[in-house]
């Protein structure tokens, strides 16, 4: 898969990611087996062009940490408000970016087959109660 915004190292860090955050288990598919990631330009096509830096840079460094370290700053970014305030900043724009961007992706229903949209019985269907 190629991407207009993403080197194919910068791809490799965004699943890595994805699967540190969503490992998938016997009812849904990890991350990467989703291959949601494989539409991750949808997405970045509508950030501003120093989000999508920002980005860049994030998964261009996981794609070289070991799995311990990538779980230790999703964690840190995740309790970002417990940080003093100039770590706390910097971890909250990360848990923003890594959350905002896997989690899009992951449950946007794009994955192979619409069976992340399945499993969690999604219905986006609307019904007038007015009328009844």
């Amino acid at each position: 898969m190629t991407s207009r915004y993403l080197t194919p190292t910068q791809l490799a860090g965004l699943r890595k990611v994805g699967d540190v955050m969503i490992p998938g288990d016997g009812e849904f598919p990890s991350f990467s087996a989703s291959r949601c990631a494989e539409h991750v330009d949808r997405m970045l096509a509508y950030m501003s062009e120093r989000d999508r830096s920002g980005v860049r840079a994030m998964f261009g460094l996981f794609r070289f940490l070991p799995g311990f370290a990538l779980r230790a700053i999703v964690r840190a970014a995740g309790h970002h408000h417990a940080a003093p305030a100039p770590v706390g900043a910097l971890l909250r724009r990360m848990h923003i970016g890594i959350k905002g961007v896997v989690m899009t992706l992951y449950y946007s229903g794009i994955d192979e087959g619409g069976v992340i949209h399945q499993r969690i019985g999604w219905d986006a269907k609307v019904v007038d109660r007015a009328g009844s």
